[in-house]
């Protein structure tokens, strides 16, 4: 599987076509279980629209995230309805918003299965919610997308069965990840004395973290592990540690902050060895610091490159639609929507069941803005052989280093 340029093989309207046809579009506010609605819904009795949910932060403290996956579902539900819907039937999309809170999450999804009679959910980025939601997609039994980075969120970890109803969609996961950035410093440096220094109270830096110890004790040595709480200011303590400690990289996949901090306080120390990150090191994290060319060498990954020329059709309908450039997890929502739109496809129906038995099992060979032949694995309910694109950050200069899929 390689990323390529071709040409797109589905047809996607613009935003301003879109927009002179009609749009199904519901929107609600999550509000402790007590929803008030807030937007436009289009006439029409149930048998004429496929109903779709989005439960995603949009006022918390992962907002950013939040609406830009919610806003990438909008725009591919606007381009989907303006193309004729699916199955003839046009997408009725209804958002709550969950505030990044689990209950919140749980009362969204809640609503959407009972009284909204949704066909399939789309939601967050967070581990932590998509955790939160296994037990009740369970009992309701309405498929749920998002991209949580920890894979118990879609796999039991103690009997290694999926969790029927949930699936990580257009990304691989934290040890997924790790794996990818191992193997790529392993072929692509002479580096092999790892300094490992991670936020030990966020679930997806140390899944990600402890995944790549294991794998890089089989590469090289990891000379120092050091760790830090989100809440933390002062890191000069563990970065004299690594800068004593003979490390020759510190692989560090946290979160932006945390990464600014770090870099900034490295400077001060004189520890000026390479940063390998994760997706948190893409924009706006280089904005961030007070001087960029400080940052020597790092390298980090991207499950696209937004450059990309198959990526700036869909980087102007963003703009278009939102006035602000697309971050990638609004590539995630909107590809989520194609995939779901697929499986819908596929299932013949609108029926939950069907849909998910179809993301399960019949979901390849996707034209995707992050690969043209996506698939999902029925065995893990994750993407299947999905790499990432390799960034370099050198004096402050980011570049595209290509895709990358370790053969392993």
């Amino acid at each position: 599987m390689k990323m390529t340029n071709k040409k797109r093989k589905r047809w996607r309207l613009g935003v301003a076509a879109a927009l002179m046809m009609v749009s199904i579009c519901g929107c609600a506010a999550g509000n402790s279980g007590n929803d008030q609605g807030t937007g436009t819904q289009a006439a029409g009795d149930s048998g004429d629209y496929i109903v779709i949910g989005s439960v995603n932060d949009l006022s918390g403290n992962r907002s950013v995230n939040g609406n830009a996956i919610n806003n990438g579902v909008k725009l591919a539900v606007e381009e989907i309805n303006a193309a004729g819907g699916i199955l003839g039937k046009q997408i009725k999309l209804i958002t709550y918003d969950n505030k990044n809170d689990s209950q919140e999450s749980i009362n969204g999804y809640t609503r959407l299965a009972d009284l909204d009679k949704a066909s399939a959910v789309i939601t967050s980025d967070a581990s932590s919610i998509c955790l939160s939601l296994v037990e009740i997609s369970n009992q309701k039994k309405i498929p749920l997308m998002g991209m949580p980075s920890d894979p118990r969120a879609v796999m039991n970890p103690d009997t290694q069965e999926v969790y029927p109803y949930m699936f990580l969609v257009d990304q691989p996961n934290a040890p997924q990840q790790a794996n990818i950035m191992a193997k790529y410093i392993e072929a692509n440096t002479d580096l092999r004395k790892a300094a490992v220094f991670y936020d030990q109270s966020n679930a997806y830096t140390v899944t990600n973290s402890q995944a790549f110890i294991e794998i890089w004790e089989d590469i090289g040595e990891v000379v120092i592990v050091e760790t830090c709480n989100s809440n933390d200011q002062d890191y000069k303590t563990q970065l004299n540690k690594i800068k004593n400690s003979g490390a020759e990289f510190i692989y560090c996949p946290n979160m932006p902050s945390q990464l600014v901090m770090m870099v900034q306080q490295a400077v001060q120390s004189g520890l000026d060895i390479p940063y390998m990150g994760a997706m948190d090191m893409a924009d706006p994290f280089l904005s961030l610091l007070n001087d960029p060319e400080s940052l020597s060498l790092a390298y980090f990954q991207m499950v696209c490159w937004m450059q990309d020329e198959k990526i700036q059709p869909f980087f102007k309908a963003y703009q278009e639609a939102y006035g602000e450039d697309p971050i990638v997890k609004s590539v995630n929502g909107y590809d989520a929507m194609y995939i779901l739109k697929a499986a819908i496809e596929k299932a013949g129906s609108d029926d939950p069941e069907a849909i998910k038995n179809a993301l399960e099992n019949e979901i390849s060979g996707l034209d995707l803005l992050v690969s043209d032949d996506y698939s999902q694995d029925p065995k893990t309910h994750s993407p299947l052989e999905l790499g990432m694109v390799m960034c370099k950050i050198e004096n402050g200069k980011l570049s595209n280093m290509g895709y990358f899929l370790p053969e392993d």
